[in-house]
């Protein structure tokens, strides 16, 4: 059974990236108005690619694969990886940015390597990289909504342990802008400096990525999702979101919820048939989890998992 899934894992992976091969060559973008295009925004190994997948199971959308990135998209270079944008100040370069990115204008092979569709209704912007801008983009685009993809710390931190991620280097942007560590960072200075393990480090980005777009956001403004409300309860939660970006709900997406995304690994707890929820607490050590815990209490959000597995009810949004 295990063989069996491994194989039809690859031979799924390999017929999406031939496809990916073609649509994003020779797509023709939707129409350039602002309401065509949605933002799906989360910490990296949140879930975004996986939600972003889940939505364009029913809506055909053109994939734009996470433009924010400074370093593989020249038109978006010189700015920070975690590029903070203060709400009310002005900064004409990052606004034309996004409007290229909003009308779908800027085509780019990393931002359209996951496009699987030539034909598309709306533009999909899948992001990891712009929580820090989130309120900023929706003041100056609000017809764009936006979803905030939330998973559990400890799951996105075991994640990304698991693959090597770096810890210091995405550490630096965050404290080489004097905005956000006057209007966020400020209190948790120590904290950050101080952090020694790899749990702490990246606890630390999953905080402050976090923390930010929650702290600024009105409610109604930005539909916030929760991974685990999600996978537990899709009946529940996938209507409200379709209804919030404006979309057609068909209960057809459910049957697609347990299928891994383009960026789920072969050790993934998805393609292995492991819960997807609790599969970190097999894997990091009791140590490793109170670690993760106390860094999250630290920063003031414990509310929202507690030591649970699951969002804490109305405390979580």
């Amino acid at each position: 059974m295990v063989v069996l899934k491994h194989i039809r894992f690859w031979s799924g992976t390999v017929r999406r990236r031939i496809v990916q091969q073609i649509a994003s060559r020779f797509y023709i973008n939707p129409h350039a108005d602002l309401d065509k295009s949605i933002v799906v925004a989360g910490t990296a190994r949140s879930g975004t690619t996986w939600l972003g997948d889940l939505i364009a199971s029913q809506v055909p959308c053109r994939i734009l694969f996470e433009p924010f990135h400074p370093e593989l998209v020249p038109e978006y270079s010189g700015f920070h990886y975690f590029q903070y944008m203060r709400p009310g100040m002005e900064n004409l370069k990052f606004q034309g940015f996004a409007q290229k990115v909003f009308t779908g204008e800027i085509r780019n092979r990393w931002i359209d390597r996951q496009n699987e569709r030539m034909f598309s209704q709306v533009r999909l912007v899948k992001e990891i990289r712009a929580n820090l801008a989130l309120k900023w983009l929706h003041d100056h685009f609000p017809e764009v909504p936006i979803v905030l993809l939330i998973r559990h710390p400890c799951a996105v931190v075991c994640s990304r342990m698991e693959l090597g991620w770096a810890t210091d280097t995405d550490i630096k942007p965050l404290l080489s802008q004097p905005e956000l560590i006057e209007d966020y960072l400020l209190p948790y200075m120590d904290l950050i400096k101080n952090a020694k393990t790899m749990e702490e480090k990246h606890t630390i980005i999953w905080c402050v990525s976090n923390l930010v777009p929650l702290k600024q956001f009105n409610p109604g403004e930005v539909k916030i999702v929760y991974y685990e409300h999600l996978c537990t309860q899709p009946d529940n939660q996938l209507p409200a979101l379709f209804g919030f970006i404006g979309q057609t709900y068909t209960r057809s997406v459910i049957d697609i919820i347990n299928q891994p995304s383009k960026t789920t690994k072969v050790t993934s707890a998805v393609v292995r048939g492991m819960d997807k929820i609790e599969s970190w607490k097999k894997k990091l050590r009791p140590s490793q989890i109170d670690s993760v815990l106390r860094t999250v209490e630290a920063f003031g959000m414990s509310h929202l998992y507690g030591d649970s597995v699951s969002p804490l009810g109305r405390n979580a949004g």
